[in-house]
């Protein structure tokens, strides 16, 4: 395999970003030791300069071998900490010949990892199934696809190693399993977060997909989990690599679900104004379509037969609701200690009131 690298001069931001990575590869190093020998430290360099590289052929399948090679020795030092090794697998693409689990050949929508070939399918055409990937570039949903490809990899760590410290209560479903491989892909975003490798829009873009990747088939044994769960893992993930306060670039990490950046010449004590990125839920679409499947199923039990009515109550309670990152402007008054956030159908509110608890943090911090 053979990876692109750019000969253009380095964006002085970018140099900034490698020396930065560079100095926390050192401090790793001081705390951790050395990897062992033979193996290769983790580096997300090379997945910054692919994306960087814009629309190319075969951009995609060169990104995702470069990730899964760094994935691999994150995870092999992980596993190392444990006394073990941890073996790497084939990475396959639309159109490969798989080998087990079912499949002989992959396509889309296919993504999934096969324990008994230790292979990991990447078919998913994310820009035809996903509404968070829709009308976005092919470089623009490569950390999307890292995301994918980082909770098949999830699995693949908890074959090796176990499921982790992720728990989510008992379950009968493969929910578990699921939210663990979403915990370690948290871990894989926040550690490129971290090292400057990933962009905080990467990261919420990556987010929005999971929290729409859930699923309401709660009593069906492939339920993956609900979107609120499966966003909460991949957020819990991120928080073993990110602690409340780190700067991530201009962004500064307020609380798992928000991040914030003071607005340029903002020099007012009493008041502060942020740019802020909160995750937020609307489930206005969700309650009408479960309103409108409960008259239905209703319906149909009346006048239809057994049959009919068991299929309309295995709709029940499917609705989805449609959750994101937005970005917003918050502005906090010090003085009587109230926050108000742009556009949210809120007035000015006690600091206390907010449910992300982001306000708080930020008088905390700036008050």
């Amino acid at each position: 395999m053979s990876w692109w690298r750019s000969r253009s001069r380095m964006h002085p931001q970018r140099r900034r970003q490698s020396t930065r990575a560079l100095v926390l590869q050192l401090v790793s190093v001081l705390l951790l030791g050395w990897p062992a020998q033979g193996a290769m430290a983790p580096d997300g360099s090379e997945l910054q300069r692919l994306r960087l590289e814009g629309p190319t052929p075969g951009l995609r399948e060169r990104y995702l071998q470069a990730a899964n090679e760094q994935l691999y020795r994150y995870w092999q030092q992980e596993a190392a900490k444990q006394g073990k090794t941890l073996s790497k697998p084939q990475l396959l693409f639309q159109g490969d010949s798989a080998q087990a689990c079912g499949v002989n050949r992959v396509e889309h929508p296919m993504a999934f990892y096969c324990p008994t070939s230790q292979q990991i399918a990447m078919g998913l055409d994310l820009r035809r199934s996903a509404h968070a990937a829709r009308g976005h570039s092919e470089s623009a949903i490569l950390p999307m696809d890292l995301a994918v490809l980082a909770h098949e990899w999830g699995h693949h760590v908890n074959r090796e190693l176990g499921l982790g410290p992720y728990r989510s209560g008992f379950s009968l479903t493969a929910k578990q399993e699921e939210l663990a491989a979403d915990w370690r892909a948290g871990t894989i975003l926040g550690w490129m977060l971290k090292g400057g490798w990933l962009d905080v829009e990467d990261f919420t873009a990556a987010a929005n997909l999971m929290f729409e990747l859930g699923d309401y088939e709660l009593i069906t044994p492939d339920h993956h989990g609900y979107p609120k769960e499966r966003f909460a893992a991949i957020t819990q993930g991120l928080a073993t690599e990110l602690t409340p306060g780190q700067r991530l670039g201009a962004w500064t990490l307020d609380t798992p679900e928000s991040l914030s950046r003071p607005i340029a010449g903002d020099s007012n004590r009493e008041t502060k104004t942020y740019d802020v990125l909160r995750f937020e839920i609307d489930r206005s679409g969700q309650i009408s379509t479960n309103l409108l499947q409960a008259v239905f199923g209703t319906a149909t039990c009346l006048w239809g037969n057994r049959n009919q009515c068991l299929g309309a109550a295995l709709q029940q309670g499917k609705g989805r609701a449609y959750g994101r990152y937005t970005q917003r402007q918050l502005v906090l008054h010090c003085s009587d200690r109230s926050f108000d956030v742009s556009d949210d159908n809120f007035n000015l509110q006690p600091i206390n009131k907010d449910g992300k608890g982001q306000a708080a943090v930020l008088a905390g911090r700036d008050c």
